[in-house]
């Protein structure tokens, strides 16, 4: 096997691709080997503990170094992208919110293969549906990068066989391999013998470990260590190929007329959909049919409006890159997009009264976030239909990304305690059992519900769910941190 091996790597690739991959597996990989122990250390079971922001610093490193290898220069925009990185990290160990932490975390990902599609490829000229496809693109086709992973070892170990590494750098690793096995077992029964001898060096190791080694680690760390390993340098490997298609082809070759007849029916829709918005929702001068009162009708429809800007978005969006230019088609699309503001601003007029009404819930505060999103995106929109050249997906990523780390930093539970408790007095008796709702909240919630007092607080507080009374050193968390300090208090 070793020889067709051999015979494959000898024949079919050059002495230069020979050479490169056998500096993947040498500086490549020994990096990817310090960066998983480190990651492993950081991640397993604590994607919200104070080493996520080390965590973001590591990989950034990681990443630059690894371009760097490959000789991609890292780009000025870059920047910014490794500021949401480490905007997300730090968000991790502020907040106690568990949807956060999810959210972060994909958010994470994305950002990591939008920073290297970056930096490999020109991507000033592509378009929206082009780097999304990209990122997709990329995250499933790395897990090919197996096979570069084991073609470039086997490279390292046929060269190393046949002296290619000098004898003294095999001593100084073999050496050094022989101390670390001889070091391991001894500094484990020194370290266990002195933590026998005083009991706050124990408990400073336990506070700074705290793994208790049974089954359930001994496979979890192990296994974190092996994804993260291969994970990375599979992602490394994919971007040093550069086998993403970098030129955009323009696919607007369909006729315009369908999309005209189309957006033509649709848009007499929205104008009369707007023409009430005008008359019942922002004047109030007609009365709502079917018997219903002012406020009724007010408060409901925000979802599906929602709902309907999104699928506009993408519908413009659609249209712009797959339709023959024509003026009318673009006079169409803008008209839809104002539409859209009409509609944004009638979900938003409904949301603010149901919230005066009905007080706050995550979800209604996602439903704000999401109607401050697209007034943005659509400003966007407008534009690129009048601009072919407008980078859209940037100047998405921008807004998504500013927009999600402010209400990130906000934290919306602390928020939606506050507003709850400081309104509950002043709404309809039938909301007075919202305080069901505040103790699933939770520990971004703990200094209100603190400061509040009474039955709530004590109900808040004995609920495990929002803190965790045990946490090391290493899955240190602020907002746990603060309200188990409350809850003693």
């Amino acid at each position: 096997m070793m020889q067709t091996v051999s015979y494959e790597l000898k024949y079919l690739e050059t002495p230069e691709e020979l050479d490169f991959r056998e500096k993947m597996a040498k500086r490549l990989g020994a990096a990817t080997l310090i960066y998983a122990v480190f990651s492993t250390f950081c991640l397993y079971e604590n994607l919200s503990g104070i080493t996520m922001p080390f965590f973001g610093v590591a990989t950034l490193i990681y990443m630059i170094y690894g371009l760097r290898l490959n000789g991609v220069e890292i780009k000025r925009m870059s920047w910014f992208y490794g500021t949401v990185i480490m905007s997300l990290t730090v968000s991790n160990f502020l907040t106690g919110n568990p949807t956060f932490h999810i959210y972060n975390n994909l958010g994470i990902v994305a950002m990591i293969f939008i920073f290297l599609l970056h930096n490999v490829y020109d991507d000033s000229r592509w378009n929206f549906g082009k780097t999304a496809k990209s990122i997709i693109e990329s995250f499933f086709l790395s897990i090919g990068a197996l096979d570069d992973f084991r073609k470039d070892m086997t490279v390292m170990k046929q060269r190393s066989a046949v002296g290619s590494m000098n004898v003294g750098k095999k001593r100084v690793i073999k050496y050094v391999f022989i101390g670390l096995v001889i070091s391991v077992p001894v500094v484990g029964i020194l370290t266990l013998l002195l933590a026998s001898a005083d009991i706050v060096f124990n408990e400073m190791l336990g506070r700074i470990l705290e793994f208790d080694f049974d089954f359930k680690i001994g496979m979890g760390i192990p296994i974190t260590f092996l994804i993260i390993f291969f994970a990375a340098y599979c992602i490394m490997r994919f971007f040093s190929r550069k086998s993403i298609q970098e030129e955009v082809y323009t696919n607007r070759n369909l006729e315009p007329i369908i999309a005209i007849t189309v957006l033509s029916m649709i848009s007499v829709v929205y104008i009369m959909f707007s023409v009430i918005q005008f008359v019942y929702l922002f004047h109030g001068e007609g009365m709502p049919p079917g018997g219903y009162t002012y406020s009724h009708y007010a408060r409901k429809g925000f979802f599906q409006l929602l709902a309907v800007s999104i699928i506009n978005f993408l519908m413009v969006l659609y249209v712009n890159n797959r339709f023959r230019e024509s003026r009318v088609l673009k006079i169409l699309m803008t008209l839809i997009s104002l539409c859209t503001y009409i509609m944004i601003a009638s979900s938003y007029f409904r949301i603010k009264m149901y919230i005066d009404a009905y007080l706050l819930t995550a979800l209604r505060i996602w439903v704000l976030w999401g109607l401050a999103v697209l007034s943005l995106l659509f400003v966007a929109v407008i534009i690129s239909i009048y601009k072919n050249d407008f980078p859209l997906f940037r100047y998405s990523i921008i807004v998504v990304s500013v927009l999600y780390i402010m209400i990130g930093y906000a934290r919306p539970d602390y928020i939606i305690a506050d507003y709850n408790l400081s309104h509950i007095n002043t709404v309809d008796s039938r909301v007075t059992l919202d305080d069901k709702y505040l103790v699933t909240l939770s520990t971004d919630a703990a200094p209100v519900i603190y400061q509040y007092g009474g039955d709530l607080a004590e109900r808040y507080f004995m609920n495990v769910q929002h803190y965790d009374k045990e946490r090391s050193l290493r899955q240190f968390n602020l907002s746990s941190y603060i309200a188990h300090t409350l809850a003693e208090d």
